[in-house]
């Protein structure tokens, strides 16, 4: 089924991942998704013997993400990016550090049901910002926030992903209350 929709985006702060323990803080809605676009870089090594491809072997790399949405709130951005809210000004240093994070969402298939996804392990990139002056005609100027994405150090996983209609997945009503993997009983 080809994919026609965007919605519900949140985004939960991973606190601690480690072999032994994975957790994340409770998730948040970052409202008014436009665009979601996942490039896994891929390695591949290729052998060659008696005069033809013997082996192709491909490794994951990081994962690029771009999202867009019709507005990123200051409060929003300060905890993706590791800035500074104080008093409704955003304050960006040089040294900020952002956090790890994970990023979902739902996608509507053109069967009227859903995909789910979970991005488990991202770092955000400081924003580029586009503005321009009003003129006869409206162009709408909206956020973007490339993110790089890895596997869990505690499992390996990068990724979750769960068709509506599949025959095993109910999970739909509590994709978003939790962060897959979490060893956390309240997901925080």
């Amino acid at each position: 089924m080809a994919q026609v929709g965007l919605k519900d985006l949140h985004f939960a702060i991973l606190t601690v991942d480690t072999k032994e323990e994975l957790i994340y803080e409770t998730p948040e809605v970052i409202a008014g998704a436009i665009n979601a676009t996942i490039n896994p870089e891929v390695g591949t090594q290729e052998l060659y013997a008696d005069d033809q491809l013997w082996e192709s072997v491909s490794t994951l790399g990081k994962i690029d993400v771009e999202v867009e949405t019709a507005d990123l709130p200051l409060a929003v951005r300060a905890k993706i990016l590791g800035n500074e809210l104080k008093d409704g000004v955003l304050i960006e240093k040089a040294t900020d550090i952002p956090p790890h994070i994970a990023l979902g969402f739902r996608s509507l298939k053109s069967n009227g049901e859903y995909r789910y996804v979970w991005l488990l392990k991202g770092v955000a990139q400081p924003m580029a910002e586009d503005f321009s002056t009003k003129k006869d005609s409206v162009e709408h100027k909206t956020p973007q926030v490339k993110l790089t994405f890895m596997a869990r150090v505690h499992d390996e996983e990068w990724k979750h992903t769960a068709d509506e209609d599949g025959k095993d997945f109910i999970g739909g009503s509590t994709w978003f209350e939790q962060v897959p993997g979490s060893t956390s009983e309240h997901g925080f």
